[in-house]
């Protein structure tokens, strides 16, 4: 098995783009966190719905992806924003609910620097064929 941590933070240009931090990866569970820059903030101020959401994906990726041979991609999300996130920085934590041979389940939430809920993210994986360390 390979490093799940090491290799999406080597190889995930977007996630490292936003300053994403991945502090746990475990089969079935993560943790990433993100600073929330002023870039990454809307017209209001407060944490834009596209960041909250690029790092929710990116803790599902980690949980999903972690102990596993092949890649597992999303194959579906939904997402409600609950909270503005106002403090850096985000946190997402990625749970497993059910995970099958081919599909998973998994439940993240997004909090903010101050503890508040801003977001839960409901995401469906789908197990590819692809080896995690192409091969």
């Amino acid at each position: 098995m390979i490093d799940v941590k090491q290799h999406m933070m080597e190889h995930d240009h977007f996630a490292r783009l936003l300053g994403m931090n991945i502090e746990v990866a475990e089969k079935g569970r993560s943790r990433v966190s993100m600073p929330l820059r002023r870039e990454l903030c809307n017209g209001v101020g407060v944490a834009h719905g596209g960041a909250i959401f690029a790092l929710a994906d990116v803790a599902f990726g980690a949980a999903a992806n972690s102990g596993q041979e092949n890649a597992v991609v999303t194959m579906s999300s939904n997402i409600v924003y609950l909270q503005p996130g106002r403090v850096s920085p985000l946190v997402a934590e990625a749970l497993v609910v059910r995970q099958g041979q081919h599909l998973g389940q998994y439940e993240v939430s997004v909090r903010d620097g101050a503890g508040t809920l801003v977001a839960r993210c409901q995401s469906g994986g789908f197990v590819t064929d692809f080896r995690l360390d192409g091969k």
